[in-house]
């Protein structure tokens, strides 16, 4: 018989992920972001999120887009765009 598993995070968006944690992952890209900012760029993006234990969740996949697409426009912007 198979064992059931009982995730803490929320089941509403598949890969949730918290903005301190997205934070952290980001930060080994080498273009690290804070926490805040990520909040301002679902804000922004009207990303979908889930609220559970006073903790906001956001998919990590949309985050994952997000960072990009600022990166990118932030390294065009700068004088080391080839």
């Amino acid at each position: 018989m198979a064992a059931t598993h009982y995730s803490p995070l929320p089941d509403e968006i598949e890969d949730p992920v918290s903005y301190k944690e997205a934070s952290a992952l980001l930060a080994r890209t080498g273009h690290k972001v804070d926490p805040e900012t990520i909040r301002r760029w679902v804000r922004e993006g009207k990303l979908e999120t889930v609220r559970k234990r006073r903790t906001d969740y956001a998919s990590w996949t949309d985050i994952l887009d997000v960072h990009f697409e600022r990166t990118a426009a932030k390294l065009r912007a700068s004088s080391n765009w080839p």
